[in-house]
């Protein structure tokens, strides 16, 4: 009876598992809801901006109107890696860091910021330094809470200590699908030549510019780079609850089949257990009948 014991105690401990991982699974997917309402409502408004950029950048001829617009010939390549905090979201932080490990190889002078506990620790067990990181961040981040991650990137590329930025974080396709992403954030000059070339063609209504061109620029190109940077992380966050809930599902799933197993060993243990005490039983008898 002591292997049925050890059984019983296993089917205990699944048991317990599940009961945990249903928990974490129902609180995982009311985080997801709201971090993909989030997520999805904001695309709308960083398409709008981006559209108001290239319907600017058609109008103007001269990169020299703002000092973002121009393209670096100093400084280091750099990666700002958006990853989690917590663990057990299957795969996503692993294939972040696949992504970025292809950037360095193209990149090997690059630099790179980290974001979230996780992606920190993976990074640094690859022995790789980290030019800054950021962790603890509120699961409602808002961009407040990014303002430090903005202007490190905008200063260091006004004073060409940055020559290009990459975001990388796992694009939100849908609650079973979420990619890593890697994002050309700056050089701009480079960014707006796309946004202009994906303009809709035909006739334009005329703008009038107040105060200026380059007065509207000084203001919508920091706050462009900060948007993106902020839909970046609204991407990750839904991104994240969405396959943590997935893998809860799986693991609760996984334990339900694994009690179920341990059931009918244990039950088949008892049957063999059973069945010797009646062999015993019926030896002894036939003995003490001789």
């Amino acid at each position: 009876m002591s292997n049925a014991r050890q059984v019983k105690q296993r089917i205990k401990t699944a048991k317990n598992i599940s009961k945990i991982t249903k928990a974490m699974e129902m609180v995982s997917a009311s985080k997801m809801r709201k971090a993909q309402e989030r997520a999805l409502s904001a695309r709308y408004y960083t398409l709008a901006l981006s559209d108001s950029l290239a319907t600017l950048a058609q109008r103007i001829k001269d990169e020299s109107l703002h000092p973002l617009l121009r393209v670096n010939t100093q400084g280091k390549p750099l990666a700002i890696v958006i990853g989690t905090d917590k663990g057990l979201c299957g795969s996503l932080n692993q294939n972040l860091l696949k992504l970025v490990l292809t950037w360095l190889k193209e990149n090997p002078k690059g630099e790179i910021v980290a974001v979230g506990k996780t992606i920190i620790r993976m990074l640094k067990f690859w022995g790789l330094d980290l030019k800054a990181q950021f962790s603890n961040l509120p699961d409602a981040v808002t961009t407040a809470d990014i303002v430090g991650l903005s202007r490190l990137v905008i200063d260091g590329y006004l004073n060409q200590e940055i020559k290009s930025v990459n975001l990388f974080f796992t694009d939100f396709i849908n609650t079973l699908s979420q990619k890593p992403k890697r994002f050309p954030l700056l050089p701009l000059a480079s960014k707006l030549d796309e946004l202009t070339s994906l303009a809709v063609t035909g006739p334009k209504p005329q703008y009038l510019f107040e105060p200026s061109a380059s007065a509207i620029l000084d203001d919508l190109l920091p706050f462009y780079i900060e948007n993106m940077i902020y839909q970046a992380f609204l991407e990750s966050r839904a991104s994240e609850h969405s396959a943590r809930m997935v893998t809860m599902k799986n693991a609760s799933e996984n334990a339900g089949e694994l009690v179920d197993s341990l059931k009918l060993i244990y039950n088949k243990e008892r049957q063999a257990s059973i069945t010797n005490e009646l062999l015993d039983i019926t030896t002894a008898s036939m003995a003490l009948t001789k």
